[in-house]
């Protein structure tokens, strides 16, 4: 416990210094328009989308509302799910929707951001990254050149 308090002072204070492109409170707040504004402003075609406290919460499955989140994104955008760690409920779901999933990616390394862009066949600026960690996240891909998106809060709720 008193490990992740740490952390999380240290979070607060490097996200003064480490900016990402957009802030968002849900995945689900990126819509259709803010999609549309994405690839025309910056020629995103691709998505690499963390997992935990992203798209699901507390190691809990992922909530209904996020799962069609990721099946509308991979409509518009490639998509790889890019996790620290390795969960096979969200390798099951990623399967099932033709979406691969780098477990153990050990972010915020260069080499993980940028692999998934090579197995998405984009430039490194063609690319968002999608998540809740400043460090793993937000440092990582800012680092590659990637457009980067900072999620505040978990979609528990189903879309009505």
């Amino acid at each position: 416990i008193l490990e992740q308090k740490i952390y999380n002072v240290i979070n607060q204070q490097l996200k003064k210094h480490i900016k990402p492109t957009i802030e968002i409170n849900k995945v689900i707040d990126i819509d259709l328009e803010l999609v549309k504004h994405l690839k025309s402003k910056y020629g995103i075609g691709g998505i690499v989308l963390d997992v935990d406290e992203t798209i699901r919460k507390d190691m809990k499955q992922i909530p209904e509302c996020n799962k069609k989140w990721v099946e509308f994104m991979k409509e518009e955008f490639k998509v790889i799910i890019l996790s620290n760690g390795f969960d096979g409920n969200v390798k099951k779901f990623v399967n099932e929707k033709g979406i691969e999933y780098i477990g153990f990616a050990k972010k915020p390394k260069k080499t993980s951001f940028i692999n998934a862009c090579d197995k998405m066949g984009l430039n490194p600026e063609n690319v968002l990254v999608i998540g809740n960690d400043v460090i793993s996240d937000i440092y990582g891909g800012n680092r590659c050149g990637m457009l980067t998106a900072i999620v505040k809060d978990v979609s528990v709720e189903n879309i009505r």
